[in-house]
């Protein structure tokens, strides 16, 4: 296969993938292939974002790389992408396997966007966080009544604003509470603990977050971040 042509993007591709990395290795433990292949995808392929397999990320070339990242100094569409799905070969099948019932999304989808924002965080200082943060809340209260509406640790991938969007406000919120530092060492723990051939469930990430919870009302609002509507 060619190369891209479309390389305007791509300096800062390689530096959210170096920051990613860091981030993750740190917190989370170690990458668990040799390399990293972006790959990309056609932007008449219609109804695809983004995807992420062993090794390699797949994304279209209009929302990366040939993107004009400096028309809306606002977003970063690479970060929000980018950084998203490097962080799903920790949050994805490669270290785990989840359970394919209700719940399931939240090891992947939800953590893959605690882990975006707290990339943000990093790049663009917390206020910009919390901003992105104020749009999933916006995005949550508006689709929430087209569809059944779940809690987080039964959320199923037919509501993707329940799991990507109200599971980024609820981690954020989850990180408030406990502390960034904690709230990631549950996240190791819980990879450490739940190695394939395990098959976990939401409900084993939620016991990790409680082993770190100083308190009973801290396990209480634990569970009324995700067990509640």
């Amino acid at each position: 296969m060619l190369p891209s042509k479309h390389i305007e993007n791509v300096d800062h591709l390689i530096e959210n993938a170096k920051i990613t990395l860091d981030y993750c290795i740190r917190n989370f433990g170690k990458y668990p292939f040799k390399s990293i292949n972006f790959t990309e995808i056609s932007s008449f392929t219609k109804g695809f974002a983004a995807t992420a397999y062993p090794s390699a990320i797949f994304m279209p070339e209009d929302m990366v790389f040939h993107a004009n990242i400096h028309a809306d100094k606002e977003q970063d569409v690479i970060n929000e992408l980018a950084g998203h799905e490097l962080s799903h070969l920790w949050w994805g099948n490669s270290q785990i396997d989840p359970d394919d019932r209700e719940g399931s999304v939240m090891l992947t989808e939800t953590v893959a966007m605690y882990t975006e924002m707290m990339l943000y965080k990093k790049m663009h200082g917390k206020e910009k966080m919390m901003d992105r943060i104020k749009m999933h809340q916006q995005i949550y209260d508006n689709e929430k009544g087209l569809s059944e509406n779940q809690p987080i640790y039964r959320v199923s991938g037919d509501n993707p604003h329940i799991a990507y969007s109200k599971g980024a406000v609820a981690m954020v919120k989850l990180s408030e509470l406990l502390g960034e530092e904690k709230v990631n060492m549950a996240l190791k723990n819980f990879l450490l603990n739940n190695q394939y051939p395990k098959k976990p469930t939401s409900l084993d990430l939620l016991k990790e977050f409680y082993k770190v919870s100083p308190n009973d009302s801290t396990k209480k609002e634990i569970d009324r971040l995700f067990k509640m509507i």
